[in-house]
């Protein structure tokens, strides 16, 4: 039944022409386009510091579950399991790691399904509506990149529904994970170091299950149909990612205590030098350390590390110290 809704969606694509495919194709990577990650760091750096934390911990913490999920069943992509199935090329070349669940759909989630959640509390709080319309958005953009990978024929509708309950999950997960951490910050009980270690040791055990356990090896005509090696690249890219979260957070928040109480063109310098580091690592990473560590799992882990440490600590901690020396030189 799957493969039949595939096929049907692909004789749709097909009769709508390559305007509507390049348009669902550009939908499709919302999750991990320059603007969603703008967004993301500009609330977390410059608007609502909570808001923009939960939507980056849920985000990494739900993409880490969703790569070990992943590699635990080891599916394979529809266009393995029944030739008639033809993505387009830009599509197919995106849609890396197994089939089950849906990356993309749990990565929206993690991000959209998190931002309106947030400003549904927040309209609670403030007994009015006016967070409405970005939570129509915010509902929208999640159903369009769902709909999207079945469209594009990347995805079985298992795997978008199955990536829809593991983000709203960790969505729920995130949310209690987090009150429990506020509330506890008069009772000064460390949870937020419990917090740091019970997700490192988790990932420590994900890692271990993920390099000792078996995967299929299976062969077409004398050829590895997917290679198990290649498939855990996604995994070390969300590991690096959700430790880097882990304690960049826990750093930060002990010694660097950043608010988001500044002038309009502060904001604006945080959101530009941030994204001129972010982009710096991405091609650094690619042109100097990728030739030098011949692990490709090294090689992900670190990249994303480097991306994730530098969103919640490092960045934090620099524009906060030359905001407290301009601030020294303000009132000599």
């Amino acid at each position: 039944m799957d493969i039949s809704y595939l096929l049907a969606l692909q004789n749709l694509r097909e009769a709508c022409g390559s305007v509507v495919e390049k348009i669902i194709s550009a939908l499709t990577d919302i999750p991990f386009n320059p603007l969603t990650i703008l967004l993301i760091c500009t609330l977390y750096w410059c608007i609502d510091k909570r808001m923009g934390f939960f939507i980056l911990f849920s985000q990494s913490f739900g993409t880490f579950v969703n790569n070990v999920i992943k590699l635990c069943v080891c599916a394979y992509r529809p266009w393995i399991r029944d030739t008639r199935i033809n993505p387009p090329l830009k599509a197919k070349a995106g849609a890396t790691g197994y089939s089950f669940p849906s990356g993309h759909t749990q990565s929206v989630v993690g991000e959209y399904g998190t931002l309106g959640y947030a400003l549904i509390k927040k309209d609670k709080e403030n007994k009015n509506h006016k967070w409405l319309w970005a939570i129509i958005v915010c509902a929208f953009l999640i159903l369009i990149v769902a709909f999207s990978r079945n469209f594009l024929s990347v995805h079985t509708p298992q795997d978008v529904l199955v990536g829809l309950c593991v983000g709203l999950i960790i969505v729920w997960l995130t949310d209690i994970i987090l009150r429990v951490e506020q509330r506890d910050e008069e009772n000064k009980k460390n949870v937020d170091l419990w917090i740091v270690i019970g997700g490192s040791v988790l990932i420590v055990l994900a890692t271990l299950l993920v390099l000792l356990k078996k995967y299929p090896m299976d062969y077409a005509d004398g050829v590895l149909i997917v290679d198990p090696a290649v498939m855990k690249n996604d995994f070390f890219s969300g590991a690096g990612s959700f430790l880097a979260l882990l304690w960049g957070w826990f750093i930060e928040k002990r010694f660097v205590k950043f608010d988001t109480e500044c002038t309009v063109l502060q904001k604006i310098l945080r959101v530009l030098t941030g994204g001129i580091v972010i982009g710096f690592i991405f091609i650094l990473t690619s042109l100097c350390l990728k030739p030098l560590i011949h692990s490709m799992y090294v090689y992900y882990s670190l990249k994303y590390f480097l991306l994730y440490f530098v969103v919640t600590f490092v960045h934090p901690a620099c524009f906060m110290a030359v905001h407290k020396k301009l601030s020294k030189v303000s009132n000599s």
